[in-house]
Protein backbone atom coordinates (compact mmCIF):
# COMPACT_ATOMS: atom_id res chain seq x y z
CA UNK A 1 0.00 0.00 0.00
CA UNK A 2 1.84 3.40 -0.97
CA UNK A 3 2.19 5.22 1.66
CA UNK A 4 0.92 5.03 5.74
CA UNK A 5 -1.73 6.29 7.65
CA UNK A 6 -2.20 6.60 11.15
CA UNK A 7 -5.83 6.35 11.91
CA UNK A 8 -7.91 7.59 14.37
CA UNK A 9 -5.52 7.85 17.76
CA UNK A 10 -8.38 8.35 20.15
CA UNK A 11 -9.50 5.10 22.29
CA UNK A 12 -12.92 5.42 21.41
CA UNK A 13 -12.39 5.37 17.59
CA UNK A 14 -13.72 1.69 18.03
CA UNK A 15 -16.87 2.54 18.69
CA UNK A 16 -17.76 4.49 15.37
CA UNK A 17 -17.56 1.29 13.59
CA UNK A 18 -20.66 -0.26 15.66
CA UNK A 19 -22.70 2.63 14.80
CA UNK A 20 -25.64 2.30 12.29
CA UNK A 21 -24.63 4.91 9.28
CA UNK A 22 -26.64 7.11 9.01
CA UNK A 23 -28.25 7.36 6.04
CA UNK A 24 -29.24 10.15 3.18
CA UNK A 25 -32.23 12.07 4.52
CA UNK A 26 -31.86 11.06 8.24
CA UNK A 27 -30.40 13.35 10.81
CA UNK A 28 -27.08 13.24 12.17
CA UNK A 29 -26.83 12.70 16.29
CA UNK A 30 -25.48 15.98 17.73
CA UNK A 31 -21.69 16.93 18.05
CA UNK A 32 -19.92 15.73 21.12
CA UNK A 33 -20.14 17.93 24.12
CA UNK A 34 -17.43 19.87 24.66
CA UNK A 35 -15.63 19.47 21.54
CA UNK A 36 -15.06 21.96 18.86
CA UNK A 37 -14.56 22.18 15.31
CA UNK A 38 -11.38 23.37 13.34
CA UNK A 39 -11.45 26.37 12.08
CA UNK A 40 -9.12 25.65 9.27
CA UNK A 41 -11.11 23.09 7.88
CA UNK A 42 -15.06 23.05 9.07
CA UNK A 43 -16.72 20.07 9.28
CA UNK A 44 -19.37 19.53 5.73
CA UNK A 45 -23.29 20.08 6.82
CA UNK A 46 -23.24 16.37 6.67
CA UNK A 47 -20.34 15.43 9.27
CA UNK A 48 -20.76 15.56 12.96
CA UNK A 49 -17.81 15.40 15.56
CA UNK A 50 -17.84 11.89 17.32
CA UNK A 51 -14.91 12.67 19.92
CA UNK A 52 -12.03 14.67 20.30
CA UNK A 53 -8.62 15.21 22.58
CA UNK A 54 -6.01 17.58 23.85
CA UNK A 55 -2.29 16.16 24.35
CA UNK A 56 0.38 18.63 25.49
CA UNK A 57 3.87 17.90 24.48
CA UNK A 58 3.04 15.40 22.15
CA UNK A 59 5.03 13.69 19.32
CA UNK A 60 3.81 12.38 16.16
CA UNK A 61 5.42 10.84 12.83
CA UNK A 62 3.66 13.23 10.24
CA UNK A 63 4.13 12.40 6.63
CA UNK A 64 5.66 15.59 4.61
CA UNK A 65 6.09 13.96 1.41
CA UNK A 66 7.07 10.68 -0.74
CA UNK A 67 10.05 9.25 -1.67
CA UNK A 68 11.16 8.18 -5.32
CA UNK A 69 9.41 4.63 -4.34
CA UNK A 70 5.76 6.76 -3.37
CA UNK A 71 6.20 5.78 0.12
CA UNK A 72 5.33 8.08 2.82
CA UNK A 73 8.26 10.12 4.47
CA UNK A 74 7.80 11.03 7.82
CA UNK A 75 9.17 13.74 10.38
CA UNK A 76 9.18 13.72 13.72
CA UNK A 77 6.74 16.46 15.14
CA UNK A 78 6.79 17.91 18.57
CA UNK A 79 4.26 20.26 20.61
CA UNK A 80 0.51 20.41 21.86
CA UNK A 81 -2.07 18.94 19.58
CA UNK A 82 -5.57 18.84 19.18
CA UNK A 83 -7.59 15.98 17.30
CA UNK A 84 -11.03 15.57 15.87
CA UNK A 85 -12.72 12.91 14.77
CA UNK A 86 -15.50 13.24 12.56
CA UNK A 87 -18.48 10.80 11.09
CA UNK A 88 -20.20 11.53 8.07
CA UNK A 89 -22.98 10.27 6.35
CA UNK A 90 -22.93 7.07 4.45
CA UNK A 91 -22.18 8.14 0.81
CA UNK A 92 -18.90 10.76 1.76
CA UNK A 93 -15.91 8.89 0.53
CA UNK A 94 -12.16 9.99 1.41
CA UNK A 95 -11.44 11.09 -1.82
CA UNK A 96 -13.92 13.82 -1.25
CA UNK A 97 -12.90 14.79 2.09
CA UNK A 98 -9.00 15.12 1.58
CA UNK A 99 -9.89 17.23 -1.70
CA UNK A 100 -12.49 19.53 0.34
CA UNK A 101 -9.50 19.71 3.24
CA UNK A 102 -6.80 20.40 0.41
CA UNK A 103 -9.18 23.48 -0.44
CA UNK A 104 -9.56 24.85 2.39
CA UNK A 105 -6.28 24.83 3.89
CA UNK A 106 -4.64 26.33 0.62
CA UNK A 107 -7.43 29.07 1.24
CA UNK A 108 -6.25 29.70 4.87
CA UNK A 109 -2.59 30.06 3.84
CA UNK A 110 -1.66 26.39 4.06
CA UNK A 111 1.23 24.57 1.93
CA UNK A 112 0.37 20.80 1.40
CA UNK A 113 3.48 18.87 1.16
CA UNK A 114 1.69 15.62 1.47
CA UNK A 115 -1.62 14.07 -0.32
CA UNK A 116 -2.52 10.60 -0.98
CA UNK A 117 -6.06 9.19 -1.87
CA UNK A 118 -6.87 6.21 -2.43
CA UNK A 119 -9.32 3.61 -0.86
CA UNK A 120 -7.93 5.68 2.24
CA UNK A 121 -6.68 9.21 1.80
CA UNK A 122 -4.43 11.14 3.77
CA UNK A 123 -3.09 14.99 3.60
CA UNK A 124 -0.53 16.96 5.62
CA UNK A 125 -0.76 21.25 6.08
CA UNK A 126 1.68 23.26 7.37
CA UNK A 127 1.70 26.88 7.90
CA UNK A 128 4.89 28.25 10.20
CA UNK A 129 5.01 25.92 13.26
CA UNK A 130 1.13 24.72 12.88
CA UNK A 131 1.11 21.40 11.50
CA UNK A 132 -2.64 20.19 10.12
CA UNK A 133 -3.10 16.43 9.18
CA UNK A 134 -5.96 15.20 7.16
CA UNK A 135 -6.53 10.87 7.84
CA UNK A 136 -9.49 9.56 6.45
CA UNK A 137 -11.29 6.07 5.84
CA UNK A 138 -14.68 4.77 4.76
CA UNK A 139 -16.86 8.16 6.17
CA UNK A 140 -14.89 8.75 8.66
CA UNK A 141 -12.14 10.92 9.26
CA UNK A 142 -9.48 12.65 12.02
CA UNK A 143 -8.24 16.22 11.55
CA UNK A 144 -5.12 16.97 14.03
CA UNK A 145 -3.36 20.38 14.47
CA UNK A 146 0.00 20.21 15.96
CA UNK A 147 1.42 23.35 16.95
CA UNK A 148 5.21 22.44 17.15
CA UNK A 149 8.00 23.36 19.38
CA UNK A 150 9.79 26.55 17.81
CA UNK A 151 13.31 24.74 16.39
CA UNK A 152 16.66 25.42 17.28
CA UNK A 153 17.74 26.15 13.56
CA UNK A 154 20.81 27.75 14.51
CA UNK A 155 22.85 24.71 15.51
CA UNK A 156 22.18 23.54 12.37
CA UNK A 157 25.90 24.08 10.96
CA UNK A 158 26.46 20.37 9.95
CA UNK A 159 25.40 17.54 7.77
CA UNK A 160 24.19 15.60 11.22
CA UNK A 161 22.70 18.25 12.60
CA UNK A 162 21.14 20.11 9.41
CA UNK A 163 19.83 16.48 8.70
CA UNK A 164 17.92 15.63 12.26
CA UNK A 165 16.33 19.51 11.78
CA UNK A 166 15.11 18.21 8.18
CA UNK A 167 13.76 14.87 9.12
CA UNK A 168 12.04 16.33 12.32
CA UNK A 169 10.84 19.61 10.94
CA UNK A 170 10.98 19.16 7.01
CA UNK A 171 12.76 22.28 5.97
CA UNK A 172 15.63 23.88 7.78
CA UNK A 173 17.46 27.45 6.60
CA UNK A 174 21.13 27.20 6.04
CA UNK A 175 22.70 29.70 7.83
CA UNK A 176 25.85 30.68 6.57
CA UNK A 177 24.68 31.19 2.39
CA UNK A 178 26.13 34.38 1.89
CA UNK A 179 25.07 36.58 -1.27
CA UNK A 180 26.78 39.69 -2.94
CA UNK A 181 24.35 42.57 -1.49
CA UNK A 182 21.56 43.36 -4.06
CA UNK A 183 22.66 40.61 -6.11
CA UNK A 184 22.71 36.43 -6.60
CA UNK A 185 26.81 35.68 -6.44
CA UNK A 186 27.77 33.23 -3.95
CA UNK A 187 30.17 34.73 -1.55
CA UNK A 188 33.00 32.31 -0.77
CA UNK A 189 32.67 32.11 2.73
CA UNK A 190 29.16 30.41 1.64
CA UNK A 191 31.29 26.98 1.02
CA UNK A 192 31.87 25.71 4.39
CA UNK A 193 27.69 25.06 4.72
CA UNK A 194 27.45 24.52 1.15
CA UNK A 195 30.47 21.37 1.83
CA UNK A 196 28.19 20.24 4.37
CA UNK A 197 24.77 19.73 2.42
CA UNK A 198 26.81 18.06 -0.29
CA UNK A 199 28.05 15.65 2.35
CA UNK A 200 24.71 14.91 3.38
CA UNK A 201 23.07 14.51 0.15
CA UNK A 202 25.69 11.73 -0.79
CA UNK A 203 24.77 10.12 2.67
CA UNK A 204 20.94 10.62 1.45
CA UNK A 205 21.04 9.66 -1.94
CA UNK A 206 17.07 9.31 -2.27
CA UNK A 207 16.68 12.64 -1.33
CA UNK A 208 15.25 15.28 -2.82
CA UNK A 209 15.44 18.84 -1.88
CA UNK A 210 13.98 22.46 -3.06
CA UNK A 211 16.19 25.10 -2.53
CA UNK A 212 14.33 28.52 -1.55
CA UNK A 213 15.34 32.05 -2.02
CA UNK A 214 14.14 34.05 0.27
CA UNK A 215 14.25 38.22 0.75
CA UNK A 216 13.72 40.69 3.22
CA UNK A 217 11.01 43.36 2.30
CA UNK A 218 12.87 46.48 1.26
CA UNK A 219 12.57 46.67 -2.79
CA UNK A 220 9.20 46.04 -4.97
CA UNK A 221 7.69 42.13 -4.68
CA UNK A 222 8.54 41.56 -8.24
CA UNK A 223 12.70 42.64 -7.57
CA UNK A 224 12.92 40.14 -4.58
CA UNK A 225 10.70 37.75 -6.53
CA UNK A 226 13.52 37.88 -9.06
CA UNK A 227 16.57 37.56 -6.29
CA UNK A 228 15.10 35.29 -4.41
CA UNK A 229 15.20 32.91 -7.56
CA UNK A 230 18.77 33.94 -8.58
CA UNK A 231 20.04 33.03 -5.25
CA UNK A 232 18.06 29.61 -4.99
CA UNK A 233 19.53 28.81 -8.30
CA UNK A 234 23.16 29.85 -7.92
CA UNK A 235 23.18 27.34 -4.72
CA UNK A 236 21.49 24.61 -7.08
CA UNK A 237 24.27 25.27 -9.54
CA UNK A 238 27.03 25.55 -6.85
CA UNK A 239 26.01 22.05 -5.65
CA UNK A 240 25.09 20.64 -9.03
CA UNK A 241 29.09 21.87 -9.63
CA UNK A 242 30.26 19.29 -6.90
CA UNK A 243 29.15 16.61 -7.68
CA UNK A 244 24.94 17.14 -6.82
CA UNK A 245 22.17 16.05 -9.82
CA UNK A 246 20.89 18.69 -11.07
CA UNK A 247 17.84 16.33 -10.85
CA UNK A 248 17.72 16.17 -7.17
CA UNK A 249 17.70 19.74 -6.54
CA UNK A 250 14.37 22.69 -7.24
CA UNK A 251 14.94 26.20 -7.04
CA UNK A 252 12.92 28.35 -6.15
CA UNK A 253 12.28 31.99 -5.33
CA UNK A 254 9.99 33.18 -2.51
CA UNK A 255 10.54 36.49 -2.43
CA UNK A 256 9.44 38.37 0.68
CA UNK A 257 6.34 36.42 1.28
CA UNK A 258 7.15 34.39 4.15
CA UNK A 259 9.36 36.57 6.80
CA UNK A 260 10.46 34.60 9.78
CA UNK A 261 11.35 37.96 11.37
CA UNK A 262 10.31 41.75 12.32
CA UNK A 263 11.14 43.70 8.61
CA UNK A 264 11.35 46.58 10.74
CA UNK A 265 14.93 46.04 11.83
CA UNK A 266 17.74 45.08 10.34
CA UNK A 267 18.06 41.92 12.77
CA UNK A 268 15.11 40.81 11.64
CA UNK A 269 15.57 41.97 7.96
CA UNK A 270 18.88 39.81 8.08
CA UNK A 271 17.10 36.79 9.26
CA UNK A 272 14.27 37.10 6.61
CA UNK A 273 17.48 37.26 3.63
CA UNK A 274 17.92 33.52 3.76
CA UNK A 275 18.19 30.32 1.95
CA UNK A 276 16.05 26.91 2.84
CA UNK A 277 16.18 23.47 2.42
CA UNK A 278 12.64 22.02 2.40
CA UNK A 279 12.52 18.08 1.68
CA UNK A 280 10.16 17.24 -0.99
CA UNK A 281 8.84 13.94 -3.23
CA UNK A 282 11.40 13.37 -6.01
CA UNK A 283 9.53 13.75 -9.12
CA UNK A 284 8.15 11.12 -11.32
CA UNK A 285 11.01 9.13 -13.66
CA UNK A 286 13.86 10.47 -11.30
Amino acid sequence: MKGRLFLFPLVLAGTLCAQPSPLPGVKLAPDQAGCTDSKFFPKFLECRIDNCEKKESDRREIPIGEDDKGEAVNASMEGDSRSVMYECRQGTTPTTIIERADIALKAAGFEVPYRFADDEASLTARKDNLWVTVEAASRFYTLIEMSTVEPDFESATDADSIVEMMERYGHVPLNGVQFVAGRGDLMPASSTILNEVVTLMKDHPTWHLRVEGHTDNVGSKTTNLNLSFFRATAVVNWLVTNGIKRSRLEPKGIGDTKPIADNTTEVGRSKNRRIELVRVAAQPGQ
